[in-house]
Formats: structure tokens, C-alpha cells, sequence
């Protein structure tokens, strides 16, 4: 190789190294531009706003990743587009308008600016200038925007909540106060100034202890609790012009306004709730029909005597009244009728003992307590009962009907009969319950054998209760005998109790308890139940015929399920409704005749016979008996008694016959004891006859020999 050769590839090599080193520095260059940009881009994602750049027409040519982020879109769908692509037109025309305004004026401006995407509100801190590429001689327009909606949002919540508390303390039914640390007020709302009648300027003028009783104390004492609260809550009375008196609720708090403290005080006008509470306490301690006072205003009034009281206090006496029959008028003339009763013969005892002092009280129902205190002696308690018992005798006019209306009191005395109100109470109940059983219309003074009486009777009551429990009671049956054929045609189902003793008890000792109590309903429905049992037992026996007499107490005859209870125990039974008797007390259906002709009727639809017992001892209205479905009267034994040797009773007793007969019923003489008043009836055309002549009632196992007896008795008479 010549040396112009050597030469040329030498230059040649050179050359080659040359080209690898600027390829090298290139690449280092390219890398170093490819960090430097990624870091600038990392710098600007980085940061918490919004950068962009724009280009004369409003086309986006860079955004950082904040912008794409806060409108919820890639760089890709930006990059090229103009807000009217990605903004609600009303938000992109006023943001044009702004870029507009930038362009114009080529400097840095700042606004806040309403923004939204895909329904969105936002709300921006923009801030837009023009900057000038020298290398390409260009100009672009650079924006920056900072999310400042939750700033914004909290401010109008702030100045929503600031006219909503203005509103509510204009227009608050309750008066506010705002008080300086001086005790002057600095703001009041416009009820403060109604309720006190004083104009804002006036109250502003003024100090707490000039419109308030309690509040500059309870400012003096006001302490900052465990919270770091101090506020309190009390009563006081705020006084208005003309020296006008307002009770109010206060609730007073210390707050900050600025760096100053204040006093707020909330005062809730409270007189309607004291007049509220006046009247409530009022009704609390007074009958709401008479305008007496209760039995808790009675217990009050007690026990200030009985604390008060010394030896020469006198004697306290107590007198429970109840009236005579209330119920009735209730029935009859309706609770309105009862009503205007009861306030006229509160106004008759007030009128009674209005020479003394005296403190009356209605108890409840048609019951009056009387409480007098100071008595020289116990018989002086008697002089204020008979004035009582002579108020009340006049007729009462009510509702255009005139009622005499009686009543029944017990007395007790304290502290012979009792110390407090519940003891003295009990005492003259007992003594009220004595004068009920001496007949009505009077008055009982306590004793205690009363007591005693009424410890016996509930004992009785107890053991009333056990013996429905544990099946104590038993059924005896009398016979009935049909005078025409001389057979025994029904028995008559009387209750016995047998009691653990081996005792048998009669009706008498215990029927009146069972009345008075309520018992008489289950004992009277066991009785159904096991009368038409045992008579469906006799005639499956074969004495087919056989009917049962079941008597029926008042308050049975009362009960709204007495036509429910039957039947459902002649289903029970399967005896047949036309072999069922019930025996009614002519009391029982004269008490309210319409509506026992109602019961009677549907009792006689199902087939049941009825029968009036003790006929012609009371007061019967004969008019009446023609209305009523009665198949059967029994005379009253008291007219049998002496029927074969008085003549008066024996008229009657044919009278009664020939009555009944008159009107197509059979009639029954109860009580026949001898063969003369066994002639009498027969000859009499009497239908039926019941008594010890015949038989005395006796146990189910007796009647089936009586039975068996009548019926070969019947055979031999016909051979």
C-alpha cells in the first residue's frame, strides 16, 4: 500500500471514530433531554393544580396529570381539543371569554371560575398568561387552576347557615339575648323586644339586672365544666315596661366571638306552661265532674291535720258516702242523667255542711268523702249525717224526671279507727257496708266486729274459690209431680257445698257471697253443665220424659253469653233444649223488662221452657207478664205455709191459678208439706206440686230408686 493510501485510510479511521464518538455524545444527549423531560413531566404531575398550555385558538397542546384527573379524562382525549370539547357550553364560553381577555392583555390574571364535568359543579382558583417561545418566535397561552370546591362549598354552607340563624333568631318564638362581660346587652332579637314591650335601642341601653331577677348571679357563677362548655338552665322572670312579669326557661352560655367573650341567653317564654302546670295540678287534686276535691287532695288535707294536731285539736271524723241505687239511674236514664246527679248532690253537701269547717271530696263513682276535723265528740258526727240525710231527701229533678235518691254512709274516727287515709277508708267502708245490709238510707257508725264480719266473709270467699277449684260442690235434686197424673215429671237441681270438713253448707250460707263477688257465674255454668249431664244420664236410662229445673242468679241472668253458655251445654250434654227448665226470680225480669223479654224470647226459640219463681212476692206489673214467653209460675212457698187454715192466702194462691191458666201457663206450688195443701192444689186445678210431702231434695242415686218407685207405683195403678 502507497503511502497516499496509508495516508487516506488513517484519515479514514479517524473520520469513523469521529462519527462513533458524536453517535455516543448524541445518545447521552438524547438520554439526558429524556430525563430532564421526564423529570419536568414528573415535576408537573406531581404537583397538586391544574397546567396546561393553549395555543392561539384555544387548542390544548400540553396538560399535566392533575388536569386530566380533575376533568376525568386521558392526555389523549385532550391534547388537540378546546374546552367546548369537554365543558358544559355555559362554562366553556366564559372561560374563552376569559382566555380572550388574557390574549388581549398579555398579562397574568386570576380568577375564581365556575368549572363541571358530566354534571358535575366544580369550582376553580385560575390564573392564565401568555408566554413567548423565542427559538420558534411562537406564543402560547399557560394556565394553572386549583380545586377550590370544597372551600367554596363550605363557604356558602357558612353564609347559608349564617342567614338561616339570622332568620331563625329574627323570626324565634323565643327571645335571645346576646350579653357583653359589662352585663350590657350588645344584641337582642326583635321577641325580646315584643315580649318585654321595649324597643331594641331601649334594651340595648340597659343591664341584665335591670330586666332580670337571676341571670347576672347566675353569670357571676357561671363555670367551665369537664368539656370546656360553661353554660347552665334555670327558671327566672324577666320584667318587662310597666313593671309586667314573664317566667321563662333560660339557657345561658358562654361563647367566643372573635377573640371576645360573650353571654348567649336563650329565654323561652314559659307562662302558658305554668298556667298549663297550675291547672294540671289543679286536676290533679280535684274531681273534673263536681269541682270537689280528690281522694289525693283528701289525703293531703289529712295529713296537715294529723301533723298539726295536739290534745286539744279535737276528734277528727271521716264519713264515706255512697248512694242508693246510682246504677239504676245510670241504667235507665244514661251516664249524662248520672252525671248531673252526682254535681247536684255535691252541691247539696256542700250546702249541708257549710256552717263547719269541713273538707269534702268526691272518692270516685257516686261515693263522697267527708272529712271533719275538730268534733267535740263522737255524737256530734251524727247531727252533720241527719242534715246530710235530710238535704238528700228531697226529690232530685233530673232531665225532666224527679228521682229520690237515698243514701248510705259509714263513719270512722281517727285514730280510734284508723291513722291514715287508707285505714280510716277501710273503716268507714265497713261501716257503710252495715248500713247497705240495715237496708239503705242511713248511717253506721264503725265497729269492730265489722272487721271480724269482713275478715269472715272474704275467709268465706277464699273458700268459695277453693272449692270451685277442687270440686267441692254437689247437686241434690227435688222432685216435681204433675197433680194430674200423680208422676213425677222433673226434678229441680238444688246446690249443695260439701266441704272438706264432711260439711254440707246450704245455699243460704253461701249464695249471697258468691253474688256479691262473682262467683255465681262459674258456680251457676258448673250447675248447668252438671244438671243436664245427669238428666241425659237419667233418661238414657229410660226415663225418657225426665225434665231438670236449673234456677238462674241475677247476675247469670245479666251476662251478655247466658243463650251462648246454654247452648253450648246442651251440646255439651246432648240433653234436648225442651227438656231444660230455668227458673227466674219475678225480680230479675222485672228489673228491666224490655230487655228480658229480649233474653227471654231467645231462650225460647231454642226450646227451653222458662218458669217465674217466687210469684206474687214481689212487685210484678201483671201487664207485663202477658209479654213475657212464660211457660211456667211457681207460687211462693210463704202463701202455701198456711194455706189450709188462712183464708187469704188461699184466694190468693187460687187467684195466681186462675191467672195463669187464663193466659195458657201451667203453674207450680213450691213448699207443699202436708196432704191438706195437696188437696187444696188439686182441687184448686193446680198443674204441679213440689215439697218435702212429696219428697225433700235428695243425691242423683236417691232419684233413680224415686224414679223406679213412681214408675211401678204408675204400673200397680193401672192393673
Amino acid at each position: 500500500m502507497d503511502v497516499q493510501s496509508h495516508q487516506q485510510a488513517i484519515e479514514i479511521e479517524k473520520l469513523r471514530s469521529q462519527i462513533a464518538e458524536l453517535k455516543q455524545q448524541n445518545q447521552e444527549l438524547s438520554k439526558q433531554i429524556r430525563v430532564n423531560h421526564s423529570l419536568y413531566q414528573s415535576i408537573l404531575d406531581a404537583l397538586p393544580i391544574n397546567i396546561f398550555l393553549e395555543d392561539p385558538d384555544g387548542r390544548t397542546i400540553y396538560a399535566n396529570k392533575q388536569v386530566c384527573i380533575s376533568n376525568g379524562v386521558s392526555l389523549n382525549e385532550i391534547v388537540g381539543k378546546t374546552i367546548f370539547d369537554y365543558f358544559p357550553r355555559e362554562i366553556a364560553e366564559l372561560n374563552r371569554a376569559y382566555d380572550l381577555e388574557v390574549w388581549e392583555k398579555k398579562q397574568l390574571i386570576t380568577k375564581e371560575f365556575p368549572s363541571g364535568y358530566k354534571g358535575e359543579e366544580h369550582h376553580m382558583f385560575s390564573g392564565k398568561t401568555i408566554i413567548h417561545v423565542n427559538e420558534s418566535d411562537e406564543e402560547f397561552l399557560l394556565g394553572f387552576a386549583l380545586e377550590i370546591t370544597d372551600r367554596v362549598r363550605a363557604e356558602n354552607r357558612l353564609k347559608e347557615s349564617e342567614e338561616k340563624f339570622r332568620s331563625l333568631i329574627e323570626q324565634a318564638g323565643d327571645s335571645f339575648f346576646l350579653i357583653g362581660t359589662d352585663g350590657m346587652f350588645s344584641e337582642i332579637n326583635p321577641t325580646a323586644c315584643e315580649v318585654l314591650n321595649y324597643t331594641k335601642e331601649e334594651l340595648l341601653a340597659m343591664k341584665t339586672e335591670m330586666v332580670f331577677s337571676k341571670l347576672p348571679e347566675k353569670i357571676k357563677h357561671l363555670k367551665i365544666d369537664f368539656n370546656g362548655d360553661a353554660s347552665d338552665n334555670f327558671e327566672d322572670l324577666m320584667i318587662g315596661k310597666n313593671d309586667t312579669q314573664v317566667p321563662v326557661d333560660i339557657n345561658i352560655r358562654l361563647i367566643n366571638i372573635g377573640k371576645k367573650e360573650m353571654y348567649f341567653a336563650l329565654c323561652r317564654d314559659i307562662r302558658d306552661k305554668k298556667r298549663a302546670e297550675a291547672q294540671i295540678k289543679h286536676m290533679a287534686f280535684h274531681d273534673a265532674l263536681t269541682g270537689l276535691p280528690n281522694r289525693w287532695a283528701i289525703q293531703s288535707f289529712l295529713e296537715e291535720q294529723i301533723s298539726k294536731r295536739t290534745i286539744s285539736s279535737g276528734i277528727l271524723g271521716f264519713i264515706l258516702l255512697d248512694l242508693d241505687y246510682f246504677k239504676v239511674v245510670n241504667d235507665s236514664l244514661g251516664h249524662e242523667a248520672g252525671d248531673l246527679l252526682l254535681k247536684e248532690v255535691s252541691t247539696r253537701l256542700q250546702a249541708a255542711t257549710i256552717n263547719r269547717e269541713v273538707k269534702m271530696a268526691r272518692f270516685g263513682g257516686d261515693e263522697f268523702i267527708i272529712l271533719i276535723p275538730g268534733l267535740s265528740s263522737e255524737d256530734e258526727i251524727r247531727l252533720i249525717c241527719d242534715r246530710i240525710m235530710e238535704v238528700m231527701s228531697d226529690p232530685y229533678l233530673i232531665k225532666g224526671q224527679k228521682l229520690n235518691i237515698s243514701t248510705s254512709m259509714g263513719i270512722s274516727f281517727y285514730p280510734k279507727d284508723g291513722t291514715d287515709i287508707d285505714s280510716l277508708i277501710k273503716s268507714a267502708d265497713l261501716a257503710m257496708y252495715g248500713s247497705k245490709e240495715q237496708g239503705r238510707s242511713c248511717y253506721s257508725l264503725y265497729h269492730p266486729a265489722m272487721k271480724h264480719h269482713a275478715n269472715k266473709r272474704m275467709d268465706l270467699e277464699i273458700l268459695l274459690r277453693n272449692a270451685l277449684n277442687e270440686n267441692e260442690f254437689i247437686l241434690h235434686y227435688q222432685p216435681k209431680v204433675d197433680l194430674n197424673t200423680g208422676e213425677i215429671y222433673g226434678m229441680e237441681a238444688l246446690i249443695r257445698w260439701k266441704n272438706k270438713l264432711g260439711q254440707l253448707v246450704f245455699p243460704d250460707d253461701f249464695i249471697p257471697i258468691a253474688e256479691e263477688t262473682g262467683l255465681i257465674i262459674p258456680i251457676g255454668e258448673w250447675v248447668m253443665r252438671e244438671a243436664c249431664k245427669q238428666c241425659k244420664e237419667w233418661q238414657d236410662l229410660g226415663f225418657e220424659g225426665l225434665t231438670i229445673s236449673v234456677n238462674l242468679s241475677p247476675k247469670q241472668f245479666q251476662r251478655q253469653n247466658l243463650v251462648e253458655m246454654i247452648t253450648t251445654v246442651l251440646v255439651e250434654t246432648g240433653l234436648s233444649p225442651s227438656s231444660l227448665e230455668l227458673e227466674l226470680t219475678e225480680g230479675m225480669v222485672m228489673r228491666n223488662p224490655e230487655e228480658a223479654v229480649m233474653v227471654l224470647q231467645q231462650l225460647k226459640q231454642i226450646g227451653i221452657k222458662l218458669s217465674i219463681d217466687d210469684f206474687g212476692t214481689g212487685f210484678s206489673s201483671l201487664s207485663y207478664l202477658k209479654l213475657f214467653p212464660i211457660d211456667t209460675l211457681k207460687i211462693d212457698r210463704s202463701f202455701m205455709a198456711n194455706i189450709e187454715r188462712d183464708e187469704a192466702d188461699a184466694t190468693i194462691a187460687a187467684a195466681v191459678i186462675s191467672l195463669a191458666h187464663s193466659l195458657k201457663i201451667n203453674v207450680v206450688a213450691e213448699g207443699v208439706e202436708n196432704g191438706k195443701q195437696y188437696d187444696f192444689l188439686l182441687n184448686s186445678s193446680c198443674d204441679f206440686a213440689q215439697g218435702y210431702y212429696i219428697s225433700k231434695p235428695v243425691g242423683p242415686n236417691e232419684v233413680q230408686t224415686l224414679l223406679r218407685n213412681d214408675e211401678e207405683s204408675i204400673y200397680l195403678s193401672k192393673l
